[in-house]
């Protein structure tokens, strides 16, 4: 026996190559089923996880899965946008707090989630290095962005557009970086968070421009009539919102009907939330 052993090991030992080829292989069998178990576990876990942290989404009638995808995960699809004044509905019944959502655009791959103060509170997220956005244009980068693109608070990153060719549509915004938050192991540490009237601003519903009452701008005024200015092509609009210009950005029409993808929507108790959906299961 011992013989055997002995000549098994020499032989072993003179092919180390094949030798190792042959456990790696054995190895990898055994384990790789395992490994992808826990690895398939674990996202299952932590997706579940974030879905059971959100009591309810509100959105338009459409695909339920999209709905949750974009504004849980920011990897879907916009769903059919609804108004703002949606939001502003379910804040107003008493029955939750409203948290809401317009993710759409993107800077360098990452998404661009257009939100308020509260989701922040609400998913528990800390700041790593500077402050929340308290102006229009400022954002605060996920950790992973930061890391990937190597930003530091007081860096800047401009907005990718949908469409090249749409010049009177999105506009491209140069977006001050303010705050860095902490690494927390969720979809938030890949996005880029912003107030939604910033994405207003980067679909080109709200813009600034020079001010027209401006000498410098005189030559791009074609008429005046009373509170109404009629400018040409020449005026020059702004695609960075600075300390120094941010009087000059507004919007116009209803800020009620601008679009959102989607609202958090959370209930303080059950009953409020049991109320709540029944106000949604109707054919409209």
């Amino acid at each position: 026996m011992k013989q055997t052993l002995y000549l098994a090991w020499r032989y072993l030992a003179f092919h180390r190559l094949k030798t190792f080829i042959l456990l790696t292989s054995i190895t990898l069998i055994l384990y790789l089923p395992v490994g992808l178990r826990v690895l398939v576990n674990q996202s299952s876990e932590q997706l579940t996880r974030r879905a059971e942290a959100t009591p309810l989404v509100v959105g338009s009638k459409g695909s339920p899965l999209e709905l949750v995808l974009n504004t849980l995960y920011f990897r879907s699809d916009s769903p059919e946008p609804m108004s703002y004044r949606q939001a502003q509905n379910v804040q107003d019944s008493g029955l939750a707090l409203t948290v809401p959502m317009y993710v759409r655009y993107q800077a360098q791959g990452y998404p661009i989630v257009g939100t308020s103060f509260e989701y922040f509170g609400y998913r528990g997220l800390e700041l790593q290095s500077g402050r929340l956005f308290t102006l229009l244009g400022e954002c605060v980068l996920g950790s992973r962005v930061a890391e990937l693109l190597d930003a530091e608070v007081g860096d800047s990153i401009t907005s990718s557009p949908e469409n090249l060719f749409d010049l009177a549509g999105e506009y491209p915004l140069n977006m001050g970086i303010v705050g860095i938050l902490a690494h927390s192991d969720s979809p938030d540490d890949d996005a880029i968070f912003v107030d939604i009237k910033t994405t207003w601003v980067i679909e080109g519903l709200g813009h600034g421009h020079q001010d027209l009452d401006d000498r410098g701008a005189a030559s791009a005024v074609l008429s005046r009539e009373e509170n109404r200015i009629v400018a040409n092509a020449s005026i020059v609009q702004y695609n960075k919102i600075t300390a120094d210009n941010v009087n000059e950005f507004h919007f116009h029409g209803d800020i009620a009907d601008y679009p959102i993808t989607g609202v958090i929507a959370l209930p303080p108790d059950q009953k409020a939330s049991a109320l709540l959906q029944g106000r949604y299961q109707s054919a409209e």
